[in-house]
Formats: C-alpha cells, structure tokens, sequence
C-alpha cells in the first residue's frame, strides 16, 4: 500500500460539495483504474487534506488517471470548491507533501527521510482527483 497526502486550500463549508463529487466519482471505474484502495478527506479551516491510499506508487496512479474523462470532469467540478496550497503548483505532482518522519509500531525508531521527494508517503495540493 501507498500512501499520498494531498494539500490544498478548500472553501469553507464546501465539505459536503467536495465529498459528494468524490462520492460521485467512486462509484465509476475511476478508482480501479488509479488502483486506489481508499480515499479520506480533512479539513481545517481552510486548509483541505486528501489521504490517498493507492495498490501502487500515488504519483502514478494520478498519471494513470489524468487523461480519463472522468478525472477531467471531477477536476473541473473541484475546481470551485479547491484551490492550490501553494503559488507555484503546475501540477498535482507539486501538491504531493513530503513525509519526513514515520513511525510504525514493533520498529527500534521512526524512519526520518533523507530526500527532498516523496518517500513511502507523499502528499500533495490542489483539487485534482484520482
């Protein structure tokens, strides 16, 4: 299993707005292409966080996905209700967080992350799906 962590920016009180457009998505063939397991979305304020959890690496499952039409249409409806984290972001690939600590039970320590990219867990910004 992989994990993602998408950052974004949400409208306040958009919750129910975002959850039935995933709600909507998940029940097409969309997630079973993307290979994702399964999905949890946060918010806090206006700060909007998307676990994904993918069979295989998070950056690919969205790159697999990008082109279907149904992902296209659910970025579109996204669109109104969440806006990128960050100024710079080009892509969902620049919203994708960086994990640079876990912890996991039965381990001598947590495992920090040495690199600047991803690791095990990635997170990232803005209203694409997946």
């Amino acid at each position: 299993m992989h994990r993602s962590l998408i950052v974004a920016k949400i409208t306040p009180g958009a919750e129910k707005d975002v959850a039935r457009i995933f709600a909507e998505s998940d029940a097409t063939g969309l997630p079973r292409i993307a290979g994702v397991t399964r999905r949890s979305l946060y918010s806090l304020g206006d700060l909007y966080v998307h676990l994904l959890e993918t069979a295989g690496d998070g950056r690919r499952a969205v790159d697999n996905a990008r082109g279907h039409e149904e992902f296209k249409r659910v970025s579109e409806r996204l669109s109104h209700y969440i806006q990128p984290y960050l100024p710079t972001w080009r892509s969902p690939e620049d919203a994708i967080a960086r994990c640079f600590y876990t912890y996991e039970a039965g381990s001598a320590g947590g495992t920090h992350e040495a690199s600047s990219a991803g690791g095990t867990h990635e997170a990232s910004s803005a209203g694409e799906a997946a």
